[in-house]
């Protein structure tokens, strides 16, 4: 699992700073359209707004945490080593699974959160 992730956070790091410049862009807009302000029509922006920054934090947590996983433990190797990185990939596998849980309460949120704006 981990190391399909892997996979997926290198091919994502191409697009990190497109990742972060949305990021960024939707919090602006988010912030801006909570308050009274003249630049943005009332809540019109806020729920989409809202949806791409998740999206854009859920996919640069992915690029930050899986882009460097440790190799499997090789037996000819010391106790030491084999057990730190026995534990770092262990770590990265609850990491992981979680991760994946996140992704998709993020999808069902996403489903309820457009629903609940093409209705309004």
């Amino acid at each position: 699992m981990i190391e399909r992730l892997q996979r997926i956070a290198t091919f994502l790091h191409r697009f990190r700073l497109f990742i972060i410049a949305l990021g960024v862009a939707s919090f602006g807009i988010f912030a801006i359209s909570l308050f009274q302000n003249p630049w943005i029509d009332g809540e019109v922006w806020l729920i989409p707004s809202l949806l791409s920054l998740s999206w854009s934090l859920a996919l640069y947590t992915a690029i930050a945490l899986f882009q460097h996983i440790p190799e499997r433990v090789d037996k000819s190797e010391g106790w030491r080593k084999r057990t730190s990185i026995a534990i770092r990939r262990g770590a990265l596998w609850l990491a992981g699974a979680s991760f994946l849980l996140l992704s998709g309460a993020l999808i069902v949120l996403s489903y309820q959160l457009l629903r609940t704006y093409a209705m309004g």
